[in-house]
């Protein structure tokens, strides 16, 4: 009788199942190195199972949102915590998660690292801005009886971010419960999905994705951003998504693949007539560096696929004013020497500044002192 009751359920998996791998050269063809068909395939199955509703989303929202996360390479696993696939009504929407976030925004090239935490109010936790920054947590450590409770380290005070970036600087911030919940409010997914079951980690994304407009990091990135805001507002994201205009994932024609140079010509033909040929050199470069590809072939896979190219030119302006604003920060001062305790590494001034080590430092003889 069990075994009778499954049956849609089965089949409707094993119907995916078949489409995923019918659409096997296309993910392999998205997917960037560090992630392979066969291990997204399988993750995105295993998410589909756990979540049964997912089951009666349409085929073609589906198979998007997972083509989707091969191009930003970022597995939907609600444990892993990188997307998830959540279903609104018949439609399957992809939610980047706050690891999702720290991974793309570590394959920028510009972050060396990022840090996001939670802080609970039996927590140490001090946060000052101004001339001398500062940011110390130091967690509760819950006795074993606390482990018990609901909440061994008290109630959730508040989420914050640190990036460190590559030349040794850092910039961070913090939100209050009041301002997270205040952003959770705007979602449709409010009362659903992982702001229900993941409401740490949906704080933590929160802060980083406030911080992030701020950062220098990359179209993928930005693409993840605005994925989510278009899935917390309620609208759709199909024109950010892998689907066509029928609404299906392209496949690749065998019998009529357009040859390299005239895929490269349509790419072309596709830059905004307006746009700085030096802001578009630089964009692409971007691009191609962040998915380790050469900027022809980004033209190339780009050109092949409609909806990519409209999705990539719709980034284009927020990442020139990313640019601008970064072009626009007045220069920094680095220190005159390396670091005595990083030979070979030098650092600027402000993350200099922040160091035990600073007064009397070997590297900034001859400069103002702390």
């Amino acid at each position: 009788m069990a075994q009778a009751q499954n049956l849609p359920a089965v089949q409707k998996a094993a119907n995916i199942r078949g489409l995923l791998e019918k659409s096997r050269r296309q993910l392999e063809m998205a997917l960037p190195k560090h992630l392979t068909a066969d291990r997204l395939l399988r993750v995105a199955m295993t998410s589909i199972q756990r979540t049964p509703k997912l089951l009666d989303c349409t085929q073609p929202s589906l198979l998007a949102c997972i083509m989707t996360c091969a191009q930003l390479g970022l597995e939907p696993d609600q444990f892993l915590g990188q997307a998830y696939l959540v279903p609104f009504g018949n439609v399957c929407t992809l939610i980047p998660g706050y690891r999702g976030y720290i991974a793309l925004a570590r394959r920028s090239g510009e972050v060396q690292s990022v840090s996001a935490q939670a802080v609970y109010d039996k927590d140490h936790f001090v946060l000052q801005y101004g001339i001398d920054e500062k940011l110390e947590h130091v967690p509760y450590e819950p006795s074993e009886k606390e482990l018990d409770e609901k909440e061994p380290r008290g109630p959730f005070k508040g989420a914050y971010v640190i990036f460190k970036y590559k030349d040794g600087s850092y910039s961070y911030d913090y939100m209050g419960k009041a301002e997270i919940d205040r952003i959770r409010k705007r979602s449709k997914a409010s009362s659903d999905g992982p702001w229900v079951t993941d409401y740490a980690e949906m704080a933590k994304k929160t802060v980083i994705k406030r911080h992030a407009k701020l950062a220098p990091l990359s179209v993928e990135f930005q693409r993840a951003v605005a994925l989510e805001d278009r899935a917390m507002a309620g609208e759709s994201q199909s024109d950010l998504l892998a689907v066509t205009d029928e609404g299906v994932i392209d496949a690749e024609s065998e019998e009529a693949k357009p040859d390299k140079e005239a895929l490269i010509a349509a790419f072309d033909a596709s830059i905004p007539k307006d746009a700085d040929a030096a802001l578009v050199e630089s964009f692409l470069q971007k691009i191609a560096d962040t998915n380790k590809k050469t900027v022809e072939e980004v033209k190339v896979s780009s050109a092949g696929n409609k909806k990519d190219l409209v999705a990539l030119w719709k980034l284009f302006p927020a990442w020139c004013k990313q640019r601008k604003a970064q072009d626009d920060k007045p220069a920094e001062e680095f220190a005159p020497g390396p670091c005595p305790n990083n030979p070979g590494d030098t650092y600027k001034k402000s993350y200099c500044d922040g160091c035990p080590q600073r007064t009397g430092c070997p590297a900034w003889e001859g400069k103002a002192k702390c």
